[in-house]
């Protein structure tokens, strides 16, 4: 079960997850109205399903048409797995297990992938509340579920927020993030300016508003491009510019939605990401992969992307003038011999997310919530008994780079 039809990171990783698993699961796809996001679904050998409501949203009228959707489809078929993806499909159907309003077959499999904590500092705080308290009641009324984490950090994160004896019931496992651009368009030579270019939707947290006035700062031949749903808004691009210095206004673009990231990432110098909150960012790892510079904002698992990242920096966002001094001093450093500079950073992305070894630890989860037994999985011993685990710690240095 997915949720928005956009693009974003769930639509990717559904879509990663059914090429990988193609051959060895009959698999159904469930989402709001596709707008791009499943584009390549049923490519990628799934069936897809479009079901208004998915979506999250303040709507009560939207939230009663996905409590209906949610229910109807967990009962549309013998399901062997039903893997819950977004927010709201997660909370419904969950939900609905634990108020005793859905009983599924003892042979199917709940399986519930975070993708980023919904408690994760960053979320407004009556949204942190609201959501601990939420998971804690779920974990302890739902039957027994196997739960996926991205690394083991947030698996001691999860742990910490809602309880030992609340986690022990369920299974835990690891499975990280990847990516899978493939060749990248030739990038053009002989420019004499710098682009530096963001992803994702726009919205409260991946804090468009940092990412523009941060251009306030840097030197008068950079440019800002702000790619993504939304993006595109006349009412979201004014409300960016609003009183931002004429100059920096003209150096920032919006290229909306695309279907195809890689040209965009082919022609930049660095990639910006001043979110609020992440999980593990596939479109932070595109870039990685594309060879590009990462300047990440303050949100928890950035020093996990950046360790093992030879040219990437955390920035804290309150002294943007600082910030700026930073990041201008890796583009620059970056674009004085950018081949060698991307080569070296692709070759450490193939080290830490390479798409091969993700699709092998893919099947290897499937094989085990499928497996007979069930024995619980402590959150501290993820990392030893699931093969998918593999958290980049961060290290001194990172944790340095992040100050």
């Amino acid at each position: 079960m997915g949720g928005d039809g956009g693009r974003s990171g769930v639509p990717t990783h559904l879509r990663q997850l059914c090429e990988t698993l193609r051959g060895r699961a009959e698999i159904t796809v469930a989402s709001d109205v596709n707008a791009g996001g499943y584009d390549g679904i049923t490519r990628a050998g799934a069936r897809h399903m479009e079901l208004p409501g998915l979506r999250s949203s303040l709507d009560p009228r939207m939230a009663w048409r996905g409590w209906r959707a949610v229910l109807w489809l967990a009962r549309a078929a013998p399901w062997d797995v039903i893997w819950l993806h977004a927010r709201l499909p997660a909370l419904l159907l969950r939900l609905a297990l634990a108020l005793g309003l859905l009983r599924l077959s003892s042979d199917a499999r709940v399986v519930l992938s975070y993708h980023g904590l919904p408690f994760d500092p960053g979320h407004r705080p009556l949204a942190v509340w609201a959501s601990r308290r939420m998971e804690r009641f779920l974990l302890a009324r739902c039957p027994p579920m196997d739960l996926v984490v991205l690394s083991r950090s947030m698996a001691i994160a999860l742990e910490r927020g809602v309880g030992r004896a609340r986690l022990a019931r369920h299974r835990l496992h690891v499975l990280a993030n990847s990516s899978h651009l493939g060749v990248l368009p030739q990038a053009r030579t002989g420019r004499n300016h710098r682009r530096l270019v963001v992803t994702g939707r726009a919205g409260y947290q991946k804090n468009y508003t940092r990412a523009v006035r941060l251009m306030e700062h840097l030197p008068a031949d950079y440019s800002l491009t702000l790619c993504g749903t939304g993006s595109d808004d006349p009412a979201v691009q004014a409300h960016l510019l609003d009183r931002l210095d004429p100059g920096a206004r003209a150096r920032i673009h919006f290229a909306g939605s695309l279907a195809d990231i890689r040209p965009l990432l082919a022609e930049a110098d660095g990639y910006l990401l001043t979110s609020r909150y992440e999980g593990l960012p596939i479109g932070a790892i595109e870039a990685f992969e594309a060879g590009l510079p990462l300047i990440l904002g303050p949100f928890d698992t950035a020093p996990d992307l950046i360790t093992g990242h030879p040219m990437a920096l955390c920035v804290a966002l309150q002294d943007l003038p600082r910030d700026a001094a930073r990041v201008t001093a890796l583009v620059e450093a970056f674009a004085r011999d950018r081949l060698a500079n991307s080569a070296r950073i692709r070759a450490a992305w193939r080290r830490s997310y390479p798409f091969d070894r993700w699709q092998a630890d893919a099947r290897t989860l499937l094989d085990s919530v499928l497996a007979p037994s069930q024995t619980p999985i402590r959150a501290d011993e993820t990392a030893r008994t699931q093969p998918s685990a593999r958290l980049r710690a961060c290290r001194s240095s990172a944790s340095s780079r992040s100050s």
